[in-house]
């Protein structure tokens, strides 16, 4: 009865050992998913600019091809050359519309996922199952065999264990 009260509590302080792991690898992965979010809304953001830009400058040059579109087909030669200035003008500004200048680089999003092989390590290292023969063969080495210096020996055993994490 005695070995399995220990064992199950032995199991019981492994799983809650490995339920804390896996509740910091999830917060890790909420703060990582928040960070890709974040990022690519500040992508989204960029790009509904760039779109109004290019939006608003497809619409200037439209207009101005529409305007000298229907100069040509309704009006007098007497009239186009009466504004042939402000057409020149009109069409000098909209040649010069640079559509590339408002332009601004969307950052790149990408996971990287560094420190896999620590992690992996830390993992391996987690933890350590002590029996009292263990503790027996520590206490023989020495040179110690009351019962005092067996619940030494044990702590001794636990002590280096966590120092070993």
């Amino acid at each position: 009865a005695v070995v399995s009260t220990q064992s199950t509590g032995a199991k019981r302080k492994i799983q809650e050992m490995t339920e804390r792991c896996i509740n910091y690898l999830k917060e890790r992965e909420l703060e990582l998913v928040k960070q890709v979010n974040q990022r690519c809304s500040c992508n989204d953001d960029v790009m509904k600019i760039q779109l109004t830009q290019i939006e608003e400058n497809l619409t200037n040059l439209k207009e101005g091809q529409d305007f000298i579109a229907a100069a040509f087909a309704n009006w007098t030669e007497a009239e186009i050359v009466a504004i042939e200035d402000q057409m020149l003008a009109k069409l000098e500004e909209l040649s010069e519309i640079e559509t590339h200048k408002y332009t601004y680089p969307v950052s790149r999003t990408e996971f990287v996922d560094e420190g896999m092989g620590e992690l992996t390590n830390v993992i391996k290292e987690l933890g350590s199952v002590i029996s009292e023969e263990r503790v027996r063969q520590v206490i023989s080495t020495l040179g110690l065999v009351s019962r005092e210096n067996t619940k030494s020996g044990v702590e001794l055993l636990r002590t280096s264990a966590v120092s070993r994490q």
